[in-house]
């Protein structure tokens, strides 16, 4: 039985889909052929095999999850979005070190929902993406993470402090050097505002870069080789917010606040 209900829903993408409109409500052949765009010829076997396993019911020509449907979609939906998200980029995925995801957060990655690989093209290298430059500048918060520094950074943080945003600013002891080394008057009104507030890490770390906003979650990963390209992951989307800003939080736990004086 256990080898035959594998079978049943994960070889066939149409099945996944009927069992996934169930999830959502009960409903009748005419209502999931329209939203399945097939006629109903094309739907009534899998309905039939579904019925025999026990997955959904009829009465009165509804269609419904059963008990054990109910308890198998359940599941069956962190599956199917994680290898939708690790789908859509799977080179990236296969060449990134992900050890620097924790692992209760790796086990949630489908929370990431659709994401978007950026790479500049080599005329852009030192700019920040517009996409990412836009979100930052009308966010009422951001929180961020750096272990090498951008020249832009410093501009783009002090512009959006002066704004009224609450920014958390978090990097490590390299990146905290150059900060006040290359641009000083930035650094100073990020380490007065009382909307900024900056914190150092001086362990080595694993993640070169995140930034969460209001609107998205943005992070770089090192290759499995160590090295560090400029490619960009974009996710958008509240669980995607949430799961940033709980790796952001992961990584705060191994700050200290930041003392000017150190660097002044």
């Amino acid at each position: 039985m256990k080898h035959c209900l594998l079978n049943l829903i994960l070889f066939s993408g149409r099945r996944k889909d009927i069992l996934l409109l169930l999830k959502e409500k009960p409903r009748d052949v005419d209502e999931i052929k329209e939203l399945l765009s097939v006629n109903a010829s094309s739907i009534q076997l899998h309905m039939k095999k579904m019925k025999e396993s026990g997955l959904i019911t009829q009465k009165n020509k509804i269609y419904r999850l059963s008990e054990i449907g109910e308890i198998i979609v359940e599941n069956m939906q962190p599956l199917l979005s994680t290898a939708e998200l690790l789908g859509e980029n799977t080179e990236y995925w296969l060449s990134h070190d992900l050890s620097s995801i924790p692992e209760f957060l790796l086990k949630r990655i489908d929370e990431l929902g659709h994401c978007e690989l950026l790479e500049p093209d080599a005329g852009h290298l030192f700019e920040t993406p517009k996409i990412l430059r836009d979100s930052i500048l009308s966010s009422r918060e951001v929180l961020t993470f750096a272990a090498y520094f951008h020249p832009q950074a410093p501009a783009i943080y002090t512009e959006i402090t002066e704004k009224g945003a609450e920014i958390i600013l978090c990097m490590t002891e390299s990146v905290a050097h150059r900060l006040f080394l290359n641009n000083r008057k930035e650094a100073e009104k990020l380490s007065r505002a009382s909307n900024s507030r900056l914190f150092i890490v001086r362990e080595p770390t694993a993640v070169p870069s995140l930034i969460v906003t209001d609107r998205l979650a943005a992070f770089k990963l090192f290759e499995k080789n160590g090295k560090l390209r400029d490619q960009l992951v974009l996710s958008f989307g509240e669980k995607a917010i949430c799961w940033g800003k709980e790796l952001f939080r992961y990584y705060l736990e191994a700050a200290e606040p930041l003392d000017e004086n150190e660097f002044l």
